[in-house]
């Protein structure tokens, strides 16, 4: 899929113009980052130690997500979780947009001239 073809354009923009643009002017009229910006200064450190040292046969092959309907659902809770309700609410659209996307791309099987393939 390439982002500049008209329907992945269209989508995306108005995914944009309706969800993320507002949701930018509202945290920037409360004073708030619409992102983090800088490290947050209050946290001595982000380094988590691993439950595991090394990856398993597991770490490679387990997915993500399950398909739109978790991604979705985990969108939603990650959002949540940072206080974030109106992009929590939105999390439909976002996967929406996804499956449209996903969709654009499963015409061809040929690998895009803009990735470098390694053999």
């Amino acid at each position: 899929m390439s982002s500049t073809s008209p329907d992945a354009s269209a989508t995306l923009g108005a995914l944009f113009d309706a969800v993320i643009a507002p949701e930018s002017a509202r945290c920037l009229a409360a004073g708030e980052a619409p992102f983090p910006s800088r490290p947050d200064p209050a946290v001595e450190s982000y380094y988590v130690k691993r439950p595991q040292a090394a990856m398993t046969r597991d770490d490679f092959t387990a997915p993500s997500t399950d398909g739109f309907d978790d991604f979705e659902r985990r969108l939603a809770a990650h959002w949540n979780r940072l206080g974030r309700a109106t992009l929590a609410d939105a999390a439909p659209r976002f996967a929406a947009a996804a499956r449209e996307a996903y969709a654009l791309g499963e015409d061809s099987a040929e690998v895009s001239p803009f990735v470098y393939v390694m053999f």
